[in-house]
């Protein structure tokens, strides 16, 4: 007989695509291939549930969990007062990041922590293909369509350009 271990709560549809088979003395082991996941927080409601799920998925599936925070670089200049606001959004998003590291911890989950400065869509692609993450976990503003189609949003430009999937939480 063939046990199947999967994470509750994923699609059975194509699993082939997230598991892979291995042959342990004629039983069969489904392993998952969500062997490492990004989630991007930025405070917001949403990516405190993102945060959440990622928690979730980690348990079941027994992954690593990286968790990650960009500072948007859309202040421009290059004035004293720049820099310095730069350094106490880092500082926020580095106390932020610690009460979710406190949360992991009550939940046995260890994190890598990250908190890094450019525009956010950028760096969270380019960070989930450098450290080949399996998954990306975000959340979303839930802006209106027609701000959307104005200014976009982060979670759409990762979803069109990460090289893995992503899942977006609202």
């Amino acid at each position: 007989m063939k046990r199947i271990q999967t994470c509750e709560g994923l699609s059975l549809i194509g699993l082939e695509l997230i598991c892979k088979v291995n042959n342990i003395s004629n039983n069969h082991l489904i392993i998952l291939l969500f062997a490492r996941i990004l989630v991007a927080v930025d405070g917001s409601e949403s990516s405190k549930k993102a945060f959440e799920e990622s928690i979730y998925l980690v348990q079941k599936c027994n992954s690593k969990l990286d968790v990650i925070h960009v500072v948007s670089c859309e202040l421009g200049g290059d004035s004293a007062t720049t820099f310095e606001l730069i350094a106490e959004l880092k500082t926020k998003a580095e106390k932020m990041l610690d009460e979710y590291k406190i949360q992991a911890a009550k939940n046995n989950v260890p994190i890598e922590m990250m908190v890094t400065q450019g525009d956010p869509a950028q760096v969270i692609i380019e960070i989930a293909k450098t450290k080949r993450h399996d998954l990306i976990i975000m959340g979303t503003r839930g802006k209106s369509a027609f701000q959307e189609l104005l200014i976009g949003s982060v979670s759409q430009k990762v979803m069109h350009h990460a090289s893995c999937p992503v899942m977006v939480v609202r």
